[in-house]
């Protein structure tokens, strides 16, 4: 029994041992897991292809779902009342599910990118939390759309505000769409900056939303009463699936290249006007700098120093070799140089002589 409870003495010590270091690294600190480990890695793809196969999909579903609309309008009788009923146009059952599952969608994207953004060191703003307002909202438009409580809004503002206003069940429900859109656009407009792809398809459903404030605003369109609601509907579709892969790429953003807010940047018109007061600034600064003298030789054409002539050689080497041509034919080598008296004096050998010659 001694020699049991010796050798049972130092592996019981042993796991005495173990179990405070276990202990410990449970109560130390956990690693953190930034946007780059977040598991939605494998749902949101890297891959560009992946979500072009996406947004082909819902162009596709959303054709069909004008066709059948269509054919439920021409050939009523052959398809029945079910699916008739199904793809009527009038009541566009399909197509408030298709536009109210997109805004769902970019809602919950929203939501994403807002957790994502939270985890930004740079965000000293807290711009992050414009994101869970955004999502708010598309929760409250999803809904809306789905259950139809547009057309029940209108119809209780009728019923309390009796005032005759061309289409005033389309500015009933278009003015409080107005009120929340504007603020949120430009949240997103000023989030999604460093993110084109986004930041384009943003654009493209800002502009599909208000073509259909336009149409439904300006009445009944020039066209049968199918093709007007097939091109109200398409227009309705294309701007739901515009928003939600706006939301999508900026998601893909977010979680694979930075979660850390834009820089701030000035408008595109004070850019604008920076850049043109610049350029003036710069061009009246070359005039001061310009004397009148060299401005009226640089608008002749000219230019002060050696100017270089069509031969190579600059223009004083060319006027010197004038004037030494000049002189030779006046004055050639052959003819002797008149005898220039000399100012030494005259010796007596030399009057003699000359008196002589004399």
């Amino acid at each position: 029994m001694a020699t049991e409870s010796d050798e049972s003495a130092p592996e019981a010590a042993a796991a005495t041992a173990a179990l405070p270091r276990r202990a410990s690294s449970s109560k130390g600190p956990a690693k953190l897991r930034g946007p780059s480990h977040f598991p939605l890695r494998k749902v949101i793809s890297a891959r560009l292809w992946k979500h072009a196969g996406l947004a082909l999909l819902g162009l596709l579903l959303a054709g069909a779902i004008l066709t059948g609309g269509w054919a439920a309008e021409t050939y009523a009788q052959r398809l029945g009342p079910g699916l008739v009923r199904l793809f009527d146009l009038s009541t566009a059952r399909l197509v408030r599910w298709y536009v109210s599952c997109a805004i769902f969608l970019a809602s919950q994207l929203a939501l994403l990118v807002w957790w994502l953004r939270s985890q930004s060191l740079q965000d000293f703003n807290g711009r992050y939390r414009g994101w869970a307002c955004c999502a708010v909202l598309g929760f409250l438009a999803a809904f809306a759309v789905q259950t139809d409580a547009l057309r029940a809004w209108t119809q209780t503002v009728d019923w309390l505000w009796h005032f005759d206003v061309r289409n005033k069940q389309a500015w009933s429900w278009m003015a409080p769409a107005v009120l929340c859109g504007i603020p949120a656009w430009r949240f997103l407009h000023r989030e999604m900056r460093d993110c084109r792809l986004s930041l384009t398809l943003l654009w493209l459903a800002m502009l599909f939303g208000a073509t259909l404030a336009a149409l439904a605003v300006c009445g009944p369109m020039p066209f049968p009463a199918l093709s007007a609601r097939l091109v109200q509907c398409g227009v309705a579709m294309l701007a739901a699936q515009c928003l939600f892969l706006s939301f999508l790429f900026h998601a893909r953003h977010a979680i694979y290249i930075s979660v850390e807010p834009p820089a701030e940047r000035p408008a595109w018109f004070v850019a604008l006007w920076r850049r043109y007061r610049a350029a003036g600034k710069g061009s009246r600064s070359q005039k001061a700098a310009i004397p009148s003298g060299e401005s009226a030789v640089t608008a002749s054409g000219g230019r002060r120093g050696k100017r270089p002539s069509r031969s190579g050689r600059s223009t004083d080497s060319s006027t010197k070799e004038a004037s030494i041509t000049k002189e030779a034919a006046v004055r050639p080598d052959d003819v002797p140089a008149p005898a220039v008296p000399s100012s030494k004096p005259q010796t007596r050998g030399d009057q003699r002589q000359m008196r002589r010659s004399a």
